[in-house]
């Protein structure tokens, strides 16, 4: 595979590397290295191929890169390719959280809405989904962050971008993140707006679960317990549909017990001790070992805690 100074950049970015980090993988001075991919100065073959090595560069960084400079002629390969990278951010998020992710996220995301904004064809609504998709990761991090103005804005980025493509799926989940926020802030009422909203808006039957289930814990918190009663008898029956049901490419986590999860909280807020606990170590004990101990867990975990008093 030829080694170009846009798939170097691109693989950077994917993997949150900085010049400093790259310079010290490949013994190569740092300034040398950004002049080199600056276009200051013509970079030797053997210092490519390092780098190329240094970052295990793969064909789809090469498309991604192929892509950025030439919008007009994107293909399905490439949009894959662009995919695939988000695809490793989210499942780097999981071990090792958002703080080292969070710039190439953000840049990631810029990259791709420009790409959009010049492409056109049959493949730009497939590249709108990976932008919509690229916005809501980035508003994911800067959640977990705790930088919710921030993560608000990515998140009704991503939803104008599902909008314009009409995949409800995609809006969907914008809608869950939103929730999450307003959540965190105590904000029953937008919780259980925009759970709702996810709930209608979603097709995959397994996160209608999930969201069907996070609307019924904002029921409970308002003091609305027959309605909360009403919608958690009707996604516990649904549930048990979905797990036959595979999850969506987006959400891979989403195993039939990990459905139990917010099962459990709103359980849990209805005052059914031992059916929260059920559901809560069902869902926690079911992730792998680097995932039930990740930042998005915690709110699962001292759930449990206090669901086994």
């Amino acid at each position: 595979m030829s080694v170009s100074v846009g798939a170097v950049k691109v693989a950077m970015t994917r993997q949150s590397v900085g010049l400093r980090e790259l310079a010290r993988r490949t013994h190569y001075d740092v300034a040398y290295i950004s002049r080199a991919l600056r276009g200051l100065q013509r970079p030797s073959e053997t210092l490519m191929r390092a780098l190329a090595d240094a970052l295990n560069l793969s064909d789809d960084d090469d498309r991604v890169a192929y892509a950025a400079r030439n919008p007009g002629r994107i293909d399905a390969a490439g949009v894959q390719a662009l995919a695939a990278s988000l695809a490793a951010q989210r499942r780097a998020d999981d071990v090792v959280g958002p703080g080292p992710l969070v710039n190439a996220a953000e840049a990631q995301r810029e990259a791709l809405t420009a790409l959009l904004r010049k492409t056109s064809g049959k493949h730009r609504k497939s590249l709108a989904a990976v932008a919509s998709q690229a916005s809501q990761f980035a508003g994911w991090l800067r959640i977990e962050l705790s930088d919710y103005p921030r993560a608000s804005a990515l998140l009704n980025e991503a939803i104008d971008l599902a909008d314009e493509i009409e995949d409800g799926s995609l809006a969907a989940q914008a809608h869950n993140l939103r929730g999450n926020i307003a959540r965190q802030r105590q904000q029953w009422s937008a919780v259980h707006r925009n759970f709702v909203a996810a709930y209608a808006s979603e097709s995959a039957p397994r996160q209608r679960v999930v969201n069907g289930a996070q609307a019924a814990w904002a029921l409970a918190m308002l003091d609305r317990r027959s309605e909360a009663e009403q919608l958690l008898s009707e996604v516990e029956a649904l549930r048990d549909k979905a797990a036959d049901c595979a999850p969506p490419a987006t959400a891979y986590w989403l195993t039939p017990e990990w459905m139990s999860l917010p099962i459990g909280h709103a359980h849990l807020l209805l005052g059914r001790h031992r059916d929260a606990a059920e559901h809560l170590r069902t869902g926690l004990y079911s992730l792998p070992l680097e995932l039930r101990y990740a930042l998005w867990t915690s709110e699962a975990r001292a759930a449990l805690a206090e669901a086994e008093v």
